[in-house]
């Protein structure tokens, strides 16, 4: 997905305010911006796609500040309210019949799908976002992945946020329910606030899943032309792939399909809205056939 025009103005206001955390020095904080400015004059352009220049802007903070990881309190804290919510969740879950338990657990990941520190217009609030359950999803392609899933399916379920990664075990759990070999992936490193090996650990997703990985890279979203050789061979060994968040949806739509692919987000902006064919604040589980591409 490339970059609309309010990805500008985004990816200037959260990469301010990270670096406002990862330094009280006035010095430092406007060499930092300063290079952050030169990225967007540089790579702000019509090719440009939301997650990587999100992720340069990572790099450029980490290394002139010296902080990897300024959202690190408040991903811990988003496991813990998160893991509070979980017991309530999970009896929602197992409260609802056969044909509609992965479409509940894949709803609620959604939902989860909410955790955004610093986005304009953006509200992580878990505990109000958990009250929409009655929005249902507004592309609901739930029933399309169950007939994809059998007891020889491989899938690989690809990670977004921290305490929205407590949500998707739900999700995790149900697929394995049904036959699937989950292998679940986090970032290689902190960026953002993007779920770690550590915050998999935190919220029960190494006991959920039968194998946690990571991508090998400490980027958002995906980047299948810099991954390394031995993720990719997990990507390409899959026969089915989930992609959590809208920066997995804003970079794996940049290549085709590898095999069928679900993407699961809500539309938290216009850009990303616009792309999927949805209003603002929807929630989407959108099923793409293999070599689908936007």
């Amino acid at each position: 997905m490339k970059v609309g025009s309010r990805c500008g103005y985004c990816l200037l206001h959260r990469g301010y305010m990270m670096i406002r955390l990862s330094t009280e020095d006035e010095e430092t904080r406007r060499e930092a911006m300063e290079e952050l400015l030169k990225l967007m004059g540089d790579k702000f352009n019509s090719e440009a796609v939301p997650s990587v220049l999100g992720t340069e802007r990572g790099w450029i903070i980490a290394r002139i500040t010296g902080c990897e990881d300024p959202y690190r309190e408040q991903k811990r804290e988003a496991n813990m309210h998160a893991l509070e919510l979980l017991t309530g969740l999970r009896e929602y879950v197992d409260g609802k019949p056969e044909a509609e338990r992965l479409r509940a657990a894949c709803l609620i990941s959604c939902l989860g799908n909410v955790i955004d520190y610093d986005v304009p217009g953006s509200n992580s609030d878990m505990d109000a976002a958990m009250g929409l359950l009655d929005e249902g999803l507004y592309i609901d392609d739930t029933d399309e992945l169950k007939n994809l899933i059998d007891e020889d399916t491989r899938l690989l379920f690809l990670t977004d946020n921290a305490g929205e990664i407590a949500f998707d075990t739900l999700v995790v759990e149900e697929l394995r329910r049904l036959g699937a070999h989950v292998t679940v992936a986090v970032k290689d490193g902190p960026i953002v606030n993007d779920a770690t090996m550590r915050d998999a650990e935190m919220v029960g997703m190494t006991e959920s899943a039968d194998e946690v990985i990571t991508t090998g890279m400490a980027a958002m979203g995906t980047w299948l032309d810099e991954s390394p050789g031995w993720f990719l061979e997990h990507v390409h060994s899959a026969d089915v792939i989930v992609a959590k968040g809208m920066a997995n949806w804003e970079t794996l739509t940049e290549y085709p399909a590898p095999c069928p692919l679900m993407y699961i987000f809500r539309t938290k902006c216009e850009p990303a809205a616009r792309a999927v064919g949805a209003p603002l604040d929807r929630n989407i589980a959108l099923l793409v056939e293999k070599g689908w591409k936007l």
